[in-house]
C-alpha cells in the first residue's frame, strides 16, 4: 500500500509539475552563463501563445470590455506591461487554460494506462470496456478500483521497466499465495496439506527475492541520484567562486539597473 501511495505521489508531482520543470529550464539555458539574476524566483508560469493570448482577451472582452479596450491599448504602447496585465485581469481564463491542460494529460495519462492494461491484463480490460458502454458512473467507479490496484505497476514500468516487471511478478505471486493458504486450509488429507505447503513455500521464496531486487533496484536509484546531487554540489560551488570576481558582479549591477529603470530590455528578469 506504501508503495501505491509514492508511485501515486510522483505521478502527480509529474503530471501537475512536468511542464513548469522543462519551461523555466529552457528560459534559463537562454541566459548568459554570468548572469546571476537567473536564479530570482520566477512564478510557475508558461509563455503564453498568440492563441493563449486572444483566448484570454476574447474572455476578457465578454465579461468586461473597458478593461479590454484598454488592453489593446496597451499592446500597441509596451507590450511588456500589457503581457503584466493581460496575466492579472484574464486570471479566470488562465486558470481554466490550466486546469485544461491537467485533464488532457490526465485523459492522456489514463489512455495508456488503459492500453497497457489491454496488454498485461486483458480480462480486466474487457471488463472495463464492457461497463464504459453502460453507466458511466459505475464505470469510473470501476476504473478508480482497477487503478488501484495496478496503476503503481503502470507507473512504475513507465520509468523502469524492470522494476515494473519485478512489481507485476510479486502481484501474481501474492494472489497464488493467497490461493495456495485458501486451498491448505480445505484441504482433507495431511499429504494434500504437505503438497500444498511445499508449493506455498516456493512461492513465498520466490517472492522473497523479488523484495530482495525491488530493494536492490531502490538503492540503485538513490545512488544515482546521490551521485547527481555530488556533481550538482560541485558546479554550485564553482558558480559561487565565479560570482564572487568583481568584473562580473559590476557587469551584473550595470546590466540589471539598465532593465529597471532604462528602455532597454534585454532579459526579462521577472
Amino acid at each position: 500500500m506504501q508503495l501505491r501511495r509514492v508511485a501515486a505521489l510522483v505521478a502527480g508531482i509529474a503530471l501537475a509539475c512536468g511542464w513548469t520543470t522543462a519551461v523555466l529550464a529552457a528560459a534559463q539555458n537562454k541566459q548568459p552563463q554570468n548572469d546571476i539574476w537567473k536564479d530570482e524566483p520566477k512564478t510557475l508560469q508558461r509563455d503564453l501563445s498568440k492563441d493563449q493570448i486572444e483566448r484570454i482577451l476574447k474572455g476578457i472582452q465578454q465579461r468586461a470590455p473597458e478593461k479590454a479596450k484598454a488592453l489593446a491599448e496597451l499592446r500597441q504602447k509596451d507590450p511588456n506591461r500589457f503581457m503584466n496585465e493581460l496575466r492579472t485581469q484574464g486570471r479566470p481564463e488562465i486558470d481554466q487554460m490550466l486546469l485544461e491542460r491537467v485533464e488532457a494529460r490526465r485523459q492522456e495519462r489514463n489512455t495508456k494506462f488503459l492500453e497497457w492494461l489491454k496488454a498485461n491484463y486483458p480480462v480486466e480490460e474487457q471488463t472495463l470496456a464492457k461497463l464504459k458502454e453502460g453507466d458511466p458512473q459505475v464505470y469510473l467507479v470501476n476504473f478508480e478500483t482497477i487503478w488501484d490496484r495496478y496503476g503503481y505497476i503502470f507507473e512504475a514500468e513507465s520509468s523502469n521497466p524492470e522494476l515494473g516487471a519485478v512489481l507485476k511478478e510479486d502481484l501474481a505471486l501474492r494472489k497464488k499465495s493467497e490461493e495456495l493458504c485458501n486451498r491448505h486450509r480445505r484441504a482433507k488429507s495431511e499429504a494434500e496439506k504437505q503438497k500444498i505447503g511445499a508449493e506455498l513455500q516456493d512461492v513465498v521464496a520466490r517472492r522473497y527475492d523479488l523484495i530482495v531486487r525491488r530493494k536492490e533496484i531502490a538503492y540503485e536509484q538513490l545512488q544515482k541520484r546521490l551521485e547527481d546531487l555530488q556533481k550538482q554540489v560541485g558546479e554550485s560551488k564553482d558558480e559561487i567562486a565565479k560570482f564572487k570576481d568583481e568584473q562580473i558582479k559590476r557587469e551584473n549591477v550595470r546590466q540589471r539597473i539598465e532593465a529597471l529603470v532604462g528602455n532597454k530590455t534585454q532579459f526579462k528578469w521577472d
